[in-house]
């Protein structure tokens, strides 16, 4: 506010002078130049604030932007990397028995090769060799049973021809039959002997025709016994070979409790121990096998880097922890479809399985002592 000085009859008189008028004070420049410092400082602060925020952002988003393995990011335009792992041509065969049993004594040992049809563990035949048994008498039964009807039906063929041969001789006694009655009527004609005579040679006509219609009846009901007798003898065969399968197939199931090797190859891991059962449901393999087959890399292939990928392209096999080289090859064919990481280890298919790529196979031209079935790896693609 401005301060004024006023003329009363109190001033002083003569020789003092008096003032009239405002007289400005320095307050107003003081507050503008406070609240100049104030805004400064806090646009200083948001500007601080803004660029910590930003160096925050940067700092988190750049490691979302760096690939997490070198499968997606290539060292250079031509030598790029994917992972992959070491496999056999048609992979790991899971052996298991065919029949339930328990395990008897186990002959192979992991990791030591065998040869084809060399057993590997047995398992208790005690009971498929009492079905042996049984089935071996059940063919003999059905063998005796065989021979019954076969001799039945031998017999009721030599009835049938002795009843042909009835029949011949009963025709040629009617032959016999009516020359004599031709005869005797020739006589009585002439007037030479009975007459009686050629009755009774008529009377010999009939009764040995009538003789050749019993035979032939008989014939007729020998031959109907002969197709029952066939159907027996077809009835008896089928059960001998039936009875004959039920032996083979307890022999079999015999053979089935020694588990040899099917082709050559190496026990890799023997997962039954002796005095184990066996059941027809398993929940793993008794023994994982690998078979004598040459290794290779399936390499799982990102789909940006596809196009760089060619059949007879050479390649570097790295272990996928140390980077060693563990070997050099090509590769030799490339999958048609994109599927999920193929892999040996169930805990890195689950974290990728949404991760689709691309398998190569790549054959190992030049494989060193440390390259293994299942191994991690890292392929190098050259070309």
């Amino acid at each position: 506010m401005n301060a004024e000085i006023l003329a009363s009859s109190s001033s002083p008189s003569s020789g003092e002078a008096n003032f009239r008028g405002s007289i400005p004070t320095s307050a107003p420049a003081e507050r503008t130049w406070r609240m100049s410092i104030a805004v400064s400082l806090g646009l200083l602060g948001l500007l601080a604030s803004f660029g910590i925020a930003v160096l925050s952002l940067h700092s988190h988003a750049s490691p979302s932007t760096t690939p997490s393995t070198p499968a997606s990011t290539p060292a250079d335009d031509k030598r790029w990397y994917s992972l992959g792992y070491v496999d056999i041509e048609g992979g790991i065969t899971p052996l298991y028995p065919l029949q339930m049993g328990r395990v008897k004594s186990i002959a192979a040992r992991e990791n030591e090769p065998v040869k084809t049809g060399q057993p590997l563990f047995y398992l208790e035949d005690t009971v498929p060799q009492l079905k042996v048994q049984r089935a071996k008498a059940g063919v003999e039964e059905a063998q005796g049973q065989l021979k019954v009807a076969q001799s039945e039906s031998d017999a009721l063929d030599k009835k049938i021809a002795a009843q042909r041969e009835a029949i011949e001789i009963a025709e040629i006694e009617v032959k016999r039959a009516r020359a004599l009655r031709d005869e005797k009527n020739n006589f009585s004609k002439k007037g030479i002997g009975p007459k009686f005579e050629a009755e009774d040679a008529e009377f010999l006509v009939k009764k040995a025709q009538q003789a050749v219609r019993g035979q032939q009846a008989q014939l007729t009901v020998l031959e109907m016994l002969k197709g029952k007798t066939a159907g027996s003898l077809v009835m008896a065969q089928a059960n001998l070979k039936d009875k004959q399968t039920l032996l083979a197939e307890a022999e079999n199931a015999v053979k089935e409790c020694m588990i040899r090797a099917p082709v050559d190859g190496t026990p890799l891991r023997i997962l039954v121990n002796v005095g184990e059962t066996l059941g027809s449901n398993p929940h793993q393999p008794a023994i994982q096998f690998a078979a004598a087959r040459p290794l290779l890399v399936r390499a799982e292939v990102e789909q940006e880097f596809v196009g760089r990928v060619h059949p007879d392209q050479n390649v570097v096999i790295e272990d996928h922890v140390t980077g060693k080289e563990c070997g050099r090859g090509k590769v030799v064919s490339i999958a048609q479809w994109y599927a999920p990481r193929r892999t040996a280890n169930p805990d890195i298919m689950t974290m990728n399985n949404d991760n689709r790529t691309l398998e190569c196979i790549v054959h190992i031209e030049s494989p060193s002592r440390e390259i293994r079935i299942g191994q991690r790896v890292r392929v190098k693609f050259l070309d």
